[in-house]
């Protein structure tokens, strides 16, 4: 099974779940309030698999960089700094004369070590600026955040209020269905760039 297969894969089950509540939500002999109920559900719903794919596709694209590469010296700059975060964060600790003499020998440290990067951390809350941050350590660009960005922040802003029990309701179906397109549109592109990148130097070995 290849990379893409593996996100399209995990994509699926995803779609699945959510098409399942707008089943529900299509129904006619269902009450205005049980409609609400089930708006409120898939709203927070959206959320937690826009967080949970954004992370499980970044978590796959540094699990298959760190098997691919044997070292960190040809990954590009902020990819280098997340796959050697541990080490960056011991030379600030050290001794200015140990610090120093471990930046004289970072030259062969990169090219003998090979990459370990952390979990991805997705803040508990997935703002747009958040996900940008992840990508750019990633060197991915995906156009479909900057476009989705205020359907994004108002996707994080009301699933907080429902998780956090406030009387934040949804009142349309269609409305919720502009959202749920947005995450999907970020979600797919998420998919095929991570293949694409991963496709490409200094992956592609």
């Amino acid at each position: 099974m290849s990379i893409f297969d593996d996100l399209t894969s995990d994509l699926d089950w995803r779609e699945s779940e959510l098409g399942s509540l707008k089943l529900l939500l299509k129904k006619k002999d269902i009450s205005k309030t049980q409609r609400e109920v089930l708006l409120r559900a898939a709203w927070a719903m959206l959320y937690a698999h826009y967080e949970g794919f954004s992370k499980f596709c970044l978590t796959v694209f540094y699990d298959e960089a760190a098997k691919r590469l044997s070292d960190c010296k040809d990954l590009p700059s902020k990819t280098k700094a997340l796959a050697l975060d541990r080490h960056i964060k011991k030379l600030k600790n050290l001794p200015a004369l140990e610090m120093l003499n471990e930046m004289e020998a970072l030259p062969g440290y990169l090219e003998a070590t090979k990459p370990m990067f952390p979990e991805v951390d997705t803040k508990s809350n997935l703002w747009p600026n958040v996900m940008q941050e992840l990508l750019a350590d990633a060197d991915i660009m995906i156009d479909t955040v900057s476009s989705n960005t205020s359907k994004l922040k108002t996707l994080v802003s009301r699933r907080n209020d429902i998780a956090h029990g406030q009387q934040n309701f949804i009142n349309e179906v269609d409305y919720y269905l502009t959202y749920e397109s947005a995450v999907y549109d970020v979600m797919y592109h998420l998919a095929y760039s991570i293949d694409e990148r991963l496709n490409n130097a200094p992956y592609n070995v």
